[in-house]
């Protein structure tokens, strides 16, 4: 290879959901630019569904065959070279590749398949990049610790607030930077429910629009019962404060009982209804709390327009903060992107 020349950086998709189909298809476009301008030809080497069947192929797989065959509801099985594989652990032991992306669906209350696949990728030598906070929430600490034993980075930069820098930014431009906590808006579907009813939808009607908008799940349980907003605050807890907490061990409480009159009385009041995901240090350790709070309008967890608002409390900066406009889809396949540009650099000192 002449000096100079990208080195190839094969990567492996394990799950193909909408985020996964974004990323492969700016691949061909601005993120493959991006990627070769750090010094890697990206290769997309492996693709692991749970409707549509895998696929593998040590000379890159057709990516656009691959969108084609899973938005027509096919197999990808067609396009698979190589020995049988049986699912998703054996996918990670065999796939040819250097990098694994986990973008499956989340468990919030077990961080489970993720935790499971991302210790079995560093395990077998891959660097690991994952947009699913279960393995942060769960297990970030035994997973960073593997991955120095394996010399591989295991990096989750989507996994809060989508694309938007978070973990970088605290790694990256704060250094020496004691974070002594955070408080936040991270649940874009219970914010697009509160503002909906506070311009007059019922609940049930806010529910509809937030999911019409692709924000909520059909069952949207896992956001309107607080679940989401804790699995976020234990990965920000863990990754920025040094905690080992688990979602367990928060203390959290819904928007479930929260009605339009009370969010349109607390607007009268100049007031905003949120979802508030808190962490503190204490005597006792890292405590992270998720709960329904009236704010001010002037504060910036109030602003209009915001999916997500993080404002981060530090010994030596004072209050810094990061806010996201309407998170989506683009923004998480950014986070991944965000995560191999890291891959393809330098090595950290």
């Amino acid at each position: 290879m002449s000096r100079g020349e990208p080195r190839e950086l094969r990567l492996a998709l394990l799950g193909f959901g909408s985020v996964g189909r974004r990323f492969a298809e700016l691949l061909s476009g601005p993120y493959g630019r991006a990627l070769r301008a750090a010094g890697v030809r990206p290769r997309i080497t492996g693709v692991a569904t749970a409707r549509h069947g895998l696929a593998t192929d040590p000379r890159g797989l057709p990516v656009r065959r691959c969108l084609a065959l899973v938005r027509s509801g096919r197999s990808l099985e067609s396009l698979h070279r190589g020995p049988r594989l049986s699912g998703g652990r054996d996918f990670i032991r065999n796939v040819p590749a250097d990098v694994l992306l986990e973008i499956t669906t989340l468990d919030p209350r077990t961080g489970q398949p993720a935790l499971a696949h991302v210790r079995a990728a560093l395990r077998r030598g891959l660097h690991v990049v994952t947009a699913n906070k279960g393995p942060v929430a769960f297990g970030l600490a035994s997973l960073e610790s593997l991955a120095r034993r394996h010399d591989r980075r295991f990096l989750h930069e989507g996994a809060v607030m989508d694309g938007t820098p978070v973990f970088n930014l605290v790694r990256r431009c704060l250094p020496a930077v004691r974070v002594l906590g955070f408080r936040g808006i991270l649940n874009a579907t219970t914010t697009r429910i509160l503002s909906a009813m506070e311009a007059g939808s019922t609940a049930a009607e806010a529910l509809r629009e937030a999911q019409a908008a692709g924000v909520a799940e059909a069952d949207p349980a896992n956001d309107v019962e607080g679940w989401d907003a804790a699995v976020k605050g234990c990965a920000l807890a863990n990754a920025l404060m040094g905690a080992r907490l688990t979602p367990s061990q928060v203390r959290r409480r819904g928007i479930g009982s929260i009605t339009p009159a009370r969010v349109r009385a607390a607007r009268r009041a100049g007031e905003r209804i949120r979802l508030v995901v808190r962490g503190a240090r204490t005597a006792r350790g890292v405590r992270v709390t998720v709960a329904p709070e009236r704010i001010p309008l002037g504060d910036s967890l109030a602003t209009a327009g915001a999916d997500g608002t993080l404002l981060l409390e530090t010994d030596l900066m004072g209050e810094v903060g990061v806010w996201e406009g309407a998170g989506g889809v683009d923004q998480t396949a950014y986070g991944l992107l965000s995560d191999l540009l890291t891959i393809a650099g330098p090595p950290e000192a």
